[in-house]
């Protein structure tokens, strides 16, 4: 009995900072992903690219989220357009961006299977875009 309460009290000061320190973690995640609409960390971006005609909407979390519009369908190059976005709901993430873009984003596990096959679990249904017309097409989102 007097080995173990030696052990717990050697242990107890280590064992209480570890524990301080993982239960803090989930915490300041929480914080960061509530920083962009729970939707991306802080230093992530989601590129949500469009084909036919190309086009994207490059998500962005520095702090706070902003929008880029990549134009590739007008023109002689690729032009990008920095913006402003705001949600008016969460999963799914209903945006409107300042260029302006509108729809929205859903969380789809492994559902979204781009051109080139790669697979993503975010699914973006545009419902405006500059310069565009409807019918508007889903497509995926991928995270850097």
């Amino acid at each position: 009995m007097m080995f173990a309460h030696a052990l717990s009290r050697r242990f107890a000061g280590p064992l209480c900072l570890s524990l301080a320190l993982t239960l803090g973690h989930p915490v300041a995640s929480l914080a960061a992903d509530l920083s962009c609409n729970g939707l991306i960390e802080p230093g992530q971006t989601m590129i949500c690219s469009g084909f036919e005609p190309n086009w994207a909407i490059e998500l962005s979390c520095n702090g706070e989220m902003s929008a880029d519009f990549i134009d590739a369908f007008s023109g002689d190059g690729i032009q990008t357009t920095p913006g402003g976005i705001g949600f008016s709901s969460e999963n799914p993430w209903q945006l409107e961006t300042s260029h302006p873009v509108t729809g929205s984003i859903a969380y789809t596990p492994g559902g979204c299977t781009d051109e080139s096959d790669r697979v993503s679990d975010f699914t973006f249904t545009p419902t405006a875009a500059p310069g565009l017309s409807p019918p508007f097409f889903p497509f995926c989102c991928r995270i850097e």
